[in-house]
């Protein structure tokens, strides 16, 4: 029902009540939004602009006495202060004194805030004031014999007046304004009694945020413009209603109702665990909601399109599926016992591999840790539960959201600032795909509820991810469908940080699956030393990967390193895969036979036990632990530049310009660590192009090459002819070279020459 202040103070006495927070619209920090508000209000009294209402108002009534009844507005309570001083300034007056009229319905309105705050209120209706209009009309009161000096401790009070300034400002021609105001009823709101027979609801409604003091916000702001929004004939749902309670209600209503109760509830829970206002946490939210639906809505938007303003959310909202999805959302999140507790018992079994909180309404009102991954799982979680009245995250909704997650984290790319890792290429822009996904999905154990999710996940057919990645869980999920047992061996394979619900190159449907994945998880544990895992791995095959297909140095290949195992483990490329998933599958296969009571005695038995044809690169890799493990380079990324493996650098950079950082050849670095003790064996960097060198006793650089290292005397040092003839080095020019024999190996041999030439 539409009222006039005049109305409602004709029909009730109007008291603020103590629950509700002083008057924040007259504050000095709101200048901006006061003058905005006292502007339109102008424009409707004092020019020929049509009728302005202010959205609602709404509390609740009781007796007072026989014959009186007193509403008690449990929000409005901002605009309806402001109007009521703008018709005390425009009222008619008679010897200084307000029209009995007026003062007979003004003097209705009280605040039960502050006994300042009412006794102000009472003797600005009462009490004679000469207006003049060349002096603020604050200045005028504060200067009045009846204005107590106490009242500028009361920020209401404060807040009135600065309010009284600004409509003293911007109205001038009052005598038309009080007409309109009062006969033309040009200024209007929705009144709404709460516990009327219509509505039948309960004082719980009351607004806790109003009874802290705090300044108004953006949100407060946006709240009212929503308010109209949802009422605007602009929506596709203006006709529509929402079930509240015993009655149906439009959706301004149901917002207004739920904003201020439940809604309201569930962020004041929260307001110990951020460093926001409560405003500001519920505006976060919502704006996620709109971004994220209005990508998911036009898939050919870009990220420009995306504003963080009014116009933005009242696109998005004004059609219905997207306002029910936000209500529904708050609806089920207020719902929660915990909500901290609820998004806990999820994510303390499906990973989110970060170091922000696992509450992830926490994440979206904090805006931290919360990238297109988790907008996007926080999204699935909320269309999977918003419907169901689920209260506990049960099996299948963990379930749900593993799969979920484990799609997302497949749509990367390498990292190209550190090209031994992946990077996350989803973008918010893209989410529509992703919600074919999901919605679909969705729609499908909410339509067959007596089947798992792994079983509708095996037998649909889905879209929104690339076919590869839908295929590798649908395989997964007939696996664990077939074979039970597993679920809890692979659901534990994807959890492994190395992984990240990526088991693509696991052959997961061979014998003896669960104990390779045990063993897996035995191998890659934080307390396993990483060269071993990298040696005893190279016993079965190369599984390196390529990360530069191009240096001044030729390929650049990744072997491992630890916290970096992703790159390899969960290759997509397709050459890649084939050669990781047969090494992977038959490392952990000999790995399980392999003799020794300890993890690492199993793979120390895989390196003593490795027989190779020949003498190869491989042989060196896992023979000598000082390539793989040296205190001077530990990423395993190495420029490749022949086919044999020794002409090769061992680099301390993996990203755009690796040949930035100084390298060394890894044999050298072998050699080096033989002779740690003994400065006179030195090891020189190599940086760009320049190779590295090892210098001993400044007699002769050695340098690593595809056939042999490369023996150059420096300056006048002579080479002497037994060492010549010993090693059967092969002069060429003014340098030597030294190759390995059918009893030394290339490092052997290398370190009888060194010694040699020391003594």
């Amino acid at each position: 029902m539409q009222f006039t202040l005049k109305y409602l103070l004709k029909s009730y006495k109007v008291m603020v009540p103590q629950i509700q927070r002083d008057y924040a619209q007259g504050r000095e920090s709101e200048s901006e939004l006061r003058k905005g508000f006292v502007t339109k209000i102008k424009q409707t009294i004092q020019e020929n602009e049509p009728k302005l209402n202010l959205d609602f108002i709404y509390g609740y009534t009781e007796k007072a006495g026989k014959d009186e009844e007193v509403f008690i507005p449990l929000d409005g309570q901002q605009r309806l202060t402001t109007i009521w001083l703008a018709h005390w300034f425009l009222a008619p007056r008679i010897e200084d004194k307000i029209s009995e009229e007026a003062k007979a319905y003004l003097s209705k309105f009280t605040f039960e805030t502050r006994v300042s705050s009412k006794r102000f209120c009472h003797n600005l209706i009462q009490q004679p004031l000469s207006i003049a209009d060349d002096i603020t009309l604050s200045q005028q009161i504060t200067d009045a014999p009846w204005f107590m000096a106490s009242w500028s401790n009361d920020p209401t009070v404060l807040a009135m007046l600065n309010m009284l300034d600004t409509i003293q400002e911007e109205i001038t021609e009052k005598d038309k304004a009080w007409q309109n105001i009062t006969e033309k009823e040009k200024i209007t709101f929705d009144f709404i009694d709460i516990k009327s027979d219509e509505f039948k609801l309960t004082d719980e409604l009351y607004i806790k945020m109003n009874s802290r003091g705090k300044p108004l916000t953006p949100f407060e702001n946006f709240k009212a413009q929503f308010s109209g929004l949802l009422a605007s004939k602009k929506t596709d749902y203006v006709k529509s209603v929402r079930t509240y309670v015993n009655t149906t209600v439009s959706y301004q209503q149901y917002f207004a109702f739920k904003i201020d109760s439940v809604w309201m509830d569930l962020f004041w829970s929260y307001r110990t665990k951020t460093a926001n206002e409560i405003d500001s946490s519920i505006y976060r939210f919502i704006n996620f909601i709109a971004e994220f639906l209005f990508f998911k809505g036009n898939p050919n938007a870009t990220s420009a399109d995306a504003k963080n303003d009014f116009d933005f959310l009242n696109a998005v909202f004004s059609k219905k599926e997207n306002i029910d999805f936000l209500f529904d959302s708050l609806d089920f999140l207020s719902s929660l016992k915990d909500v901290d507790q609820f998004f806990e018992s999820i994510f303390n079994e499906v990973a989110t591999f970060d170091q922000y909180p696992k509450d992830y309404f926490l994440r979206a009102i904090t805006d931290t840790g919360f990238d297109v991954k988790d907008k996007t799982l926080l999204y699935a979680i909320l269309s999977f539960c918003s419907k169901e009245n689920i209260q506990t995250a049960d099996s299948e909704l963990k379930d749900f959201v593993r799969v979920v997650r484990n799609l997302l984290l497949t749509v990367r790319q390498p990292n190209q600032s550190k090209r031994i890792e992946y990077t996350t290429n989803l973008r918010l822009p893209n989410v529509s795909e992703y919600c074919k996904f999901i919605d679909a999905f969705v729609k499908e154990i909410k339509g067959q509820k007596k089947k798992s999710v792994y079983q509708l996940l095996s037998e649909k057919e889905f879209s929104g991810f690339t076919k590869e990645n839908i295929a590798n869980e649908k395989s997964k999920a007939s696996l664990i469908v077939n074979q039970p047992k597993l679920k809890v061996s692979i659901q534990k394979l994807e959890e492994h940080p190395q992984l990240q619900g990526n088991v693509s190159n696991f052959k997961l449907n061979t014998n003896k699956i669960a104990d390779k994945i045990d063993a897996f998880l035995e191998i890659w544990d934080n307390e396993i030393e990483d060269s071993l895992i990298k040696r005893a791995m190279l016993t079965i095959d190369d599984y390196s990967v390529m990360t530069h297909s191009y240096s001044s140095l030729d390929e650049i290949w990744f072997f491992g390193c630890k916290d970096n195992w992703n790159r390899i483990l969960t290759t997509s490329d397709k050459n890649e895969r084939i050669k990781v998933s047969d090494t992977l599958d038959k490392f952990l296969i000999e790995f399980n036979t392999a003799k020794g009571a300890t993890t690492n005695e199993k793979l120390q038995n895989l390196i003593d036990n490795y027989k190779p044809v020949e003498k190869d690169w491989r042989y060196y890799f896992v023979k000598y632990k000082a390539i793989t493990k040296n205190p001077y380079r530990n990423l395993n990324v190495y420029t490749w530049q022949d086919n044999q493996g020794f002409d090769i650098n061992h680099l301390g950079n993996s990203g755009n310009q690796p040949l930035h950082s100084y390298h060394l050849n890894p044999y050298l670095i072998v050699l080096q660590q033989m002779f740690s003790s003994n400065e006179k064996v030195k090891l020189y960097w190599g940086r760009f192009t320049d190779l590295s060198l090892l210098r001993v006793e400044d007699k002769i650089n050695i340098r690593c090459k595809s056939n042999g290292w490369q023996i150059t005397p420096i300056e006048n040092y002579v080479v002497d002819k037994k060492i010549i003839a010993k090693y059967n080095l092969n002069q060429q020019g003014n340098e030597f070279w030294l190759t390995d024999t059918a009893n030394k190996d290339r490092i052997e041999i290398a370190v009888d020459l060194i010694n040699d030439i020391l003594k």
